[in-house]
């Protein structure tokens, strides 16, 4: 009876919120429309094909808007590129698209190249010793995000106090986003003081890094005239949050996925044995031609998407597909169900990096960074980060698995994908020669 009553007022939200990648893969994979779902007083609109993705975020992108949902991560970024619209947005990211490409692009990288080293020494002085996958990616990932876009080198001790509060905001954010009604959102809980205090933390690591006026941020002082001085606050937090977090998530399993596939580590040696034979520190230019590693990233955000889902929400009555969507409809665009649709990719299921050296994706069934005017700005930094990691971890060491076979873990989909519940255990060990 209470289950009935419960369906009856939220809908497909409590099924969606208790187990979200399970929802969307029941639904959503094999499924060749738009599906409309019920999320309690509303009509989501759910999309895992190429051709709906191509009409929302490129052809018809003019009639969908930034969604509802995204208004709960303001509180945390403010009106930064992720969450702002119009004018806001098209400046900024028209401005910061500059120092996240090119020459300036390899500066970055050339400077977060080094935290590397340093997280090797780490590990070398703590052999054998189990490893949070997720802990190590996120620390190290924001560290280099720090240094490639800011010219920002944190400490230890304020790296390990920003990626503790980045976990709790996730998961705060996460639980506003599924809740029907978000308590601590309005009344004054302990986990509300702590979520503004933990954004206050955020704002003062902001502040420390505006002084130094290092990376892209000069590229932004145009904009204080038109938006005022909170741009370089919420860009800042923006593009740090945004540019360590999801990249944390990809490199963990990039991570993991080599501890469970020595035949993997041995393939990507092969290329990566010339490079660091010569001597010297790898360079930016360099890991361009890691294709085999890269590949490896590439198969990792197929299947680990770390932005597993897109929110819209349209602007004016359209059609979609075929279906007919209303002015006010959100649509969320699901990645990991696009990514694993049978039809668009052999053996879905299955982890196999060659697809990426074999041949492009279908147009538009591979999207890990977004697709069309809003598609990840930071892309290329993320990309050549992760497989710094993977290329220099290996390198140095064998990996061991201590949480099981990758493909029998469950990932939890939150704001963005989140480590399985049990975590992500390794050990590093010297490598055999």
């Amino acid at each position: 009876m209470l289950q009935h009553a419960k369906r009856a007022l939220l809908g497909d939200l409590a099924a969606f919120s208790s187990d979200p990648l399970g929802f969307v893969e029941e639904r959503l994979i094999g499924e060749t429309r738009p599906l409309p779902v019920r999320f309690a007083n509303r009509t989501v609109v759910l999309v895992a094909r190429p051709d709906a993705v191509q009409h929302v975020l490129v052809d018809a992108a003019e009639r969908y808007g930034k969604s509802r949902y995204q208004a709960r991560l303001r509180p945390l970024l403010g009106d930064g590129m992720i969450t702002a619209s119009g004018e806001r947005w098209a400046h900024a990211r028209r401005a910061a698209r500059p120092g996240l490409a090119g020459d300036a692009l390899d500066k970055g990288v050339d400077l977060a190249l080094p935290l590397v080293a340093q997280e090797l020494a780490r590990q070398a002085a703590a052999l054998g010793r189990p490893v949070e996958v997720p802990e190590l990616a996120g620390r190290l990932t924001m560290r280099m995000a720090a240094a490639a876009m800011f010219h920002h080198v944190m400490d230890d001790e304020t790296a390990d106090e920003v990626y503790l509060a980045s976990r709790f905001l996730h998961e705060r954010i996460t639980q506003s986003m599924l809740r029907f009604i978000d308590f601590d959102s309005v009344l004054p809980t302990p986990r509300r003081a702590r979520f503004h205090s933990t954004i206050a933390r955020m704002n003062r690591l902001a502040a420390d890094i505006a002084r130094q006026n290092g990376g892209l941020l000069p590229l932004l002082a145009p904009l204080h005239a038109q938006h005022g001085p909170a741009v370089t606050r919420d860009e800042i937090i923006t593009l740090l949050f945004a540019g360590f977090e999801t990249t944390a998530q990809v490199a963990s399993w990039v991570l993991y996925v080599l501890a469970c596939r020595p035949d993997l580590v041995a393939w990507i040696r092969q290329e990566t044995a010339p490079l660091l034979a010569r001597g010297g520190d790898l360079e930016a230019q360099a890991l361009r031609a890691l294709k085999r590693t890269r590949a490896v990233v590439d198969e990792v955000m197929r299947l680990y998407p770390s932005t597993w889902w897109i929110a819209r929400e349209a602007l004016q009555d359209d059609q979609l597909c075929g279906l007919a969507v209303a002015r006010g409809t959100p649509v969320l665009i699901v990645p990991w169900a696009l990514h694993r649709q049978p039809d668009l990719w052999d053996s879905a299921d299955a982890f196999d990096p060659m697809r990426f050296l074999e041949g492009a994706p279908v147009k538009f069934a591979y999207m890990p960074f977004g697709v069309g005017p809003r598609a990840c700005v930071g892309m290329q930094l993320a990309r050549a980060n992760v497989t710094a990691i993977a290329a220099l971890l290996t390198a140095a060491f064998d990996l061991q698995a201590l949480s099981g076979r990758y493909d029998r873990l469950r990932p939890v989909g939150g704001v963005t994908l989140a480590p399985p519940v049990g975590g992500l255990q390794l050990s590093f060990r010297l490598r055999r020669q």
